[in-house]
């Protein structure tokens, strides 16, 4: 399941009949309500959205507790206009990553650099080999620092 389905479909149990007897036995909350509820309720007290990240060892759900100054995609834009600038030069999966500051390059790839390669702002460099070891990124137009 990825961090964008939770809250919206249902994962398999792993262990089925623990779970419903868990739900019967020891009345525990209702399975898959958890997201939706957070998201709810953020919602209702005026309160920006819950962001869920899946890191290589850890999930984090951060939570505001006050309104933010600007739209919640202004970071990503700004960080995708940073990462285009970075990229002016050929960059491989690995230094994109550091110059993140993500900690796994799967995450990078698919929230950063998926992207601006669909959008045509990013090309790779050896077009015809995606998953090579030795395939690098470069920005398509020139992009300054501002």
């Amino acid at each position: 399941m990825t961090v964008e389905d939770l809250g919206k479909a249902r994962p398999d149990l792993r262990n089925p009949a623990l779970a419903t007897m868990s739900e019967f036995l020891l009345k525990t909350e209702n399975r898959y309500s958890g997201i939706p509820t957070i998201r709810r309720e953020m919602y209702e007290a005026g309160l920006p959205a819950p962001v869920f990240q899946n890191r290589r060892n850890e999930f984090v759900v951060i939570l505001y507790n006050a309104g933010m100054t600007e739209e919640p995609d202004a970071g990503v834009e700004k960080k995708n206009k940073d990462l285009l600038y970075f990229c002016r030069i050929p960059r491989s999966r690995k230094e994109i990553t550091e110059y993140l500051g993500i900690s796994t390059v799967f995450y990078a790839m698919q929230h950063y650099v998926q992207p601006l390669l669909e959008s045509g702002e990013l090309i790779m460099t050896i077009p015809n080999k995606p998953k090579s070891r030795n395939q690098k990124f470069v920005s398509v137009k020139k992009v300054s620092k501002r």
